[in-house]
């Protein structure tokens, strides 16, 4: 049985999918508190026969996330926040709730606090954040909790809180599935953060290291070129001897 083109196969669908999965992290290098992506791989070994040398081919197993925290930059805007720790917001979409760390948020129209994509962001006991309009200094503390001061004749009257972030512990966070939207879903219960801290007037950078996934960019796409070259020359080499043989005879 001829496996050489099968195995040359295998090894381009891997590097094509590490192609993949590079080209999402360059392309997401600047985007807030993205976490880059890393392929896994087997292997799987075929026994052709008794004595038969052992034939291995390359599995596409799934991806991990690297958890690794970005490096915080200060915006100075009183509703953009940063997570220090593992901590993940929740959001709220049509399909349930979902989770994220981009701390760019804002304030809806109605009034709810969003999303930098419009999805309101809900607090620990799973609502919407109400933010009124016209209020201020509005304070985000390091638990999460949102308030803001009501000032008369120069001095502070009050601090009135309008509720606190829900941020959640999400299992398996090396397996977590993303959408296209950027938010990931949890692949178990969700567990309230401990030992997390919100940094008000600052953003989590992307951990993807550009030079390091430019260079493994490069490398992948030399290396998809020469598989693709040996792929060629297999079904060459199987083609001229399918000729060799059903050609007439001499």
């Amino acid at each position: 049985m001829e496996n050489a083109l099968y195995v040359a196969l295998s090894q381009q669908m891997a590097l094509r999918r590490m192609l993949d999965v590079t080209a999402n992290n360059v392309a997401n290098m600047n985007t807030a508190a993205f976490r880059a992506e890393r392929p896994v791989f087997d292997d799987f070994v075929s026994r052709t026969g008794r004595g038969a040398d052992p034939t291995a081919f390359v599995i596409d197993r799934a991806t991990y996330t690297d958890t690794r925290e970005g490096a915080l930059s200060t915006t100075g805007n009183p509703l953009d926040i940063a997570i220090r720790g593992d901590g993940w917001l929740q959001i709220e979409t049509p399909d349930g709730p979902r989770y994220s760390r981009d701390g760019r948020l804002g304030r809806s129209l109605e009034g709810d606090l969003i999303t930098v994509d419009g999805r309101p962001v809900l607090d620990a006991d799973g609502n919407r954040i109400t933010v009124p309009e016209d209020v201020g200094p509005l304070t985000i503390a390091a638990d999460g909790t949102l308030s803001y001061t009501v000032e008369g004749g120069g001095q502070e009257i009050q601090s009135v809180e309008l509720g606190r972030l829900g941020l959640y512990t999400l299992p398996g966070a090396q397996g977590l599935a993303r959408g296209g939207d950027g938010l990931v879903t949890a692949t178990g219960t969700p567990e309230p953060a401990t030992n997390v801290t919100i940094v008000q007037g600052a953003l989590e950078g992307s951990n993807v290291q550009p030079i390091v996934e430019m260079v493994r960019l490069i490398d992948l796409t030399r290396a998809y070129g020469q598989a693709n070259k040996l792929t060629e020359a297999e079904n060459d080499r199987q083609r001229n001897a399918i000729n060799k043989i059903g050609g007439p005879a001499t």
